[in-house]
């Protein structure tokens, strides 16, 4: 199992708000797995902080694997300097990606300059619409099963970890096509 490595220029893309809607939603349609249970929850979350660890050694960063329902399957920080700030980022960055069925990146950018109230009539308080919360797919299924949410990085970092592991997670979970 190799190192994952961030897509720099996508992370520039990103930074510089280059992005289409259009992409970012490409980006995510990669991030549907074929099963969610416990296990998977462990195992996607050990991923993203191996990889954290690893991209950004001296970073504080808390990485959370919730069932839809709000329930968190994994939970763990990286590095000291943990606080409870990160859990609340976690809260809302998870309740928006849930409540909208999109990253909640994707939908920071699809917000725009207005204030969430003025766009979506959600109250800031309760909604995040900075990167890091990405909704869990299943094949076949419409709506989230889970949630996938990185806090403590500048919000492109943290929404590129959380689509870039997800992505990698999905493809060594899918079963193998036996073309024979």
């Amino acid at each position: 199992m190799g190192a994952i490595e961030l897509d720099q220029k996508l992370l520039q893309k990103l930074v510089s708000r280059k992005a289409s809607l259009e992409e970012l939603e490409k980006l995510e349609s990669n991030c549907v797995l074929d099963t969610f249970h416990y296990e998977d929850a462990f195992e996607l979350g050990s991923l993203v902080r191996r990889t954290a660890r690893e991209l950004f050694p001296e970073r504080c960063v808390a990485i959370d694997v919730s069932a839809s329902n709000g329930h968190s399957l994994f939970r763990a920080v990286t590095f000291r300097g943990s606080s409870l700030d990160n859990d609340n980022w976690i809260e809302r960055k998870r309740k928006t990606a849930l409540r909208f069925s999109r990253s909640t990146f994707y939908m920071g950018n699809k917000k725009g300059n207005l204030s969430p109230e003025d766009k979506f009539f959600v109250d800031s308080k309760e909604y995040a619409f900075h990167g890091g919360a990405v909704p869990i797919f299943l094949n076949q299924c419409d709506y989230p099963v889970g949630c996938l949410t990185v806090s403590g990085l500048k919000q492109e970092e943290d929404h590129l970890l959380a689509v870039t592991c997800l992505t990698k997670y999905a493809q060594r979970t899918a079963p193998a096509l036996d073309l024979d």
